[in-house]
């Protein structure tokens, strides 16, 4: 009876001990476990051997490309977001990242424009327009990026180019552009 309890304990404990351990066993595999990937390399490492196995696929290059941002390695997150635009020409995100990481590195002509062919798609989506027109500023052709900035107050605010400004309790600084050109 005594050996049947100690072995029956002692599964018991090796059960608890497996089913304790068993999330920080895969901590770099979200795909597995669902969890945050703790291990950055493992989980690049992960990434490019997908890629190896399925070297057309855009979202893998997206992924590494977004793990080379957030490590702040801009060169390399260049590379990858191209990769993907040249596997995906319309990927979205892609050209937004892309766009942020060329700013950074103070290639402002070539993010506007992956900015303005985001704008072609999204005439709608007040974020874009006031983008191009912080690239504009940057690129010193303030009078262009006062016609982006107008869009995106109209946009945003409902406010017509020659109008009053609309009241807003929520966003009182609505057209705070302006103060750059007048």
């Amino acid at each position: 009876m005594k050996k049947k309890f100690l072995s029956l304990f002692a599964v018991i404990t090796a059960a608890m001990l497996l089913f304790f351990t068993l999330p920080n066993t895969y901590g770099g595999d979200p795909g597995t476990t669902g969890i945050n990937v703790k291990d950055r390399e493992r989980y690049y490492h992960r990434l490019k051997d997908m890629r190896t196995k399925d070297p057309k696929n855009p979202e893998l290059s997206y992924q590494i490309a977004n793990l080379y941002y957030s490590l702040e390695m801009e060169d390399e997150a260049i590379k990858e977001y191209r990769r993907t635009l040249e596997l995906k020409p319309d990927h979205e995100f892609a050209q937004w990242f892309l766009s942020k990481v060329l700013e950074s590195k103070g290639y402002y002509e070539e993010a506007f424009w992956l900015v303005r062919e985001l704008i072609e798609k999204h005439r709608r989506i007040p974020a874009l327009y006031d983008r191009a027109g912080e690239l504009l500023v940057k690129m010193d052709k303030r009078d262009a990026a006062k016609e982006y900035f107008a869009r995106f107050d109209e946009l945003k605010y409902g406010e017509r180019v020659g109008a009053e400004p609309v009241k807003t309790l929520s966003h009182p600084r609505a057209g705070a552009w302006k103060e750059y050109f007048y």
